[in-house]
């Protein structure tokens, strides 16, 4: 049985890659080549000629020969029997049956983006799909897979920067924020004892609007992080399928995790953007008065207060936006 396989395999190889034949293709000469070995062989732009013989080729709208095909693919099936049956698998190998037909899986569907069995591809779930051989399938998908490192590196770098960045604006609102607070505490002073009550009512209010203030830009913060981590993560999860140089387990890799990591990138826009400061209307035409003494009154304080905060505003969205 071994020498009839073996003499069969002789007349089923293709002189080309000298593979059993995959989508075998008969010239005129009568000699039989893979389709796609036939194609790439005269893509050269020299006159079309069999590879073997080097009769001119008249036709170049090749058509697959069935019956060749059908005696290929179950020499592939007879093969992968006896290796099989040779003696006990270990559990990589089960690993790598087909569940349905217990065959090696050695196609790569592109249409549904698995690896298949020999069997699976002429099942009615797979009938018109496009196949590719394992190592092929690689090469195609580890330029997908270079292609979305490269991206999230570059978020992961702009992620990066913009923490740095809120992180810096955090400590540049509360060094304004004193900086505020001994301004309006100087201006007391002039009438201390007649707006000693005032005063700490707008020491309060100044508080508590940097609070607000914070707890959103603290917010805007974890979101950054947030994001950073996972892409972290995607990057570290696409950087272990690009080492992975066996063609099965890649795309067994690029099946369980890889599609998932390129294919769902996250971008978030709204965590770089400051929200846009408007100049409220009752503001136009007004200036802050140097001094307490330019305003008595709690209006004229509680007006005071929010042109400083407008101005602390624009500060931060000129931060974030540069």
């Amino acid at each position: 049985m071994a020498t009839s396989s073996s003499t069969l395999t002789d007349h089923l190889c293709c002189a080309i890659c000298t593979e059993i034949y995959t989508d075998p293709v008969s010239l005129s000469c009568q000699h039989t080549f893979c389709k796609r070995c036939l194609e790439q062989s005269l893509e050269a732009g020299l006159p079309p000629r069999c590879p073997e013989c080097r009769a001119p080729i008249t036709e170049r709208n090749f058509q697959i020969n069935r019956l060749v095909r059908n005696m290929a693919d179950q020499l592939r099936l007879e093969q992968s029997r006896q290796e099989n049956t040779g003696g006990q698998r270990s559990t990589a190998e089960r690993g790598d049956e087909c569940p349905e037909h217990g065959e090696a899986m050695k196609l790569f569907c592109v249409t549904d983006r698995k690896l298949i069995c020999l069997v699976c591809k002429e099942g009615r779930d797979h009938r018109g799909h496009t196949f590719k051989p394992m190592r092929e399938a690689q090469e195609d998908l580890i330029t997908e897979v270079v292609s979305a490192l490269g991206i999230l590196k570059e978020d992961l770098n702009v992620a990066q920067h913009k923490r740095e960045s809120q992180q810096r604006n955090i400590s540049k609102r509360g060094e304004k924020s004193s900086q505020v607070k001994e301004k309006i505490r100087t201006q007391f002073e002039e009438v201390i004892n007649k707006l000693k009550q005032r005063e700490e009512e707008a020491m309060r209010e100044i508080d508590r609007r940097d609070g607000l203030v914070n707890i959103k830009m603290e917010k805007r913060l974890t979101k950054i992080k947030r994001h950073e981590t996972d892409v972290k993560k995607r990057e570290t999860s696409l950087q272990s399928g690009q080492d992975i140089t066996d063609p099965r387990k890649f795309l067994q890799w690029w099946t369980e995790k890889g599609r998932s990591s390129c294919d769902a990138r996250q971008v978030c826009p709204d965590i770089y953007k400051a929200p846009r400061v408007e100049r409220p209307r009752q503001f136009e035409g007004y200036e802050d008065p140097a001094t307490l003494l330019g305003f008595i009154g709690w209006e004229g304080i509680e007006k005071s207060l929010e042109w400083k905060f407008y101005q602390l505003d624009r500060s931060d969205e000129r931060c974030v936006l540069s």
